[in-house]
């Protein structure tokens, strides 16, 4: 006689988790697809395949969904495993493999536009306005931290911070240009060569020992 494997119940707590992964993937995807205007309780139910009310037992209204999912959106921004590269390269080295993953993970992905355009669409609802200011404070700290360890030599500078803005400011605006695919622009790549050009260059100045005044010999007599 064998004995047949039968699959472990899940429990109630492990379903409602995963209904609420397939509603925010859902979400995500119809807004990518579409638009964020589209994206109602109603709708979201129907590319589910539930009804509006199962949606709203787990999310009473389409702010606290709309929180939801740039809550995901931001964990799946930050992959520190991948994100940043081992201090003991080359600056030259860090400098590009870091643009470069930083564009391919986070800035060229389409969740990236999905999260502009919850903000954008969601301007004049203090509720998710107040919940993305979180989110951007703690996204902010997380740069903010990997970047200066990563690329050590800049955490000293006087202008650190107005330097870090200015690269993620950078980053920010190319993932931006993907609404406009008419815009002409030079191309990713050799923006983000430039990027990392710049970034290494901080990075040389910085290590290079301070120049020692020169003695001026006194006259002979």
């Amino acid at each position: 006689m064998t004995t047949r494997n039968i699959p472990e119940r899940r429990s109630h707590a492990e379903r409602s988790a995963a209904t609420r992964q397939h509603l925010i993937a859902t979400a995500i995807n119809v807004i990518q697809h579409r638009s964020l205007e589209e994206m109602s309780i109603h709708e979201l139910a129907r590319s589910a395949g539930m009804t509006s009310g199962a949606v709203q037992h787990h999310f009473e209204s389409k702010a606290v969904l709309m929180m939801r999912v740039l809550s995901e959106l931001v964990e799946q921004r930050v992959e520190a495993g991948q994100l940043w590269p081992p201090r003991e390269l080359p600056a030259a080295q860090r400098a590009m493999q870091f643009v470069q993953t930083a564009w391919d993970l986070i800035y060229a992905q389409p969740r990236f536009i999905v999260a502009w355009n919850i903000y954008l669409g969601c301007r004049n609802q203090p509720e998710v306005l107040g919940h993305i200011a979180q989110l951007r404070q703690q996204i902010n700290a997380q740069m903010r931290d990997g970047f200066f360890d990563a690329f050590p030599e800049l955490a000293a500078a006087p202008d650190r911070e107005a330097f870090l803005g200015l690269v993620f400011s950078t980053l920010r605006g190319m993932g931006l240009l993907q609404l406009f695919p008419d815009a002409p622009a030079a191309g990713p790549q050799a923006q983000l060569q430039c990027l990392a050009g710049l970034i290494a260059s901080r990075c040389n100045a910085a290590a290079l020992p301070a120049a020692r005044p020169t003695r001026r010999r006194a006259p002979r007599t």
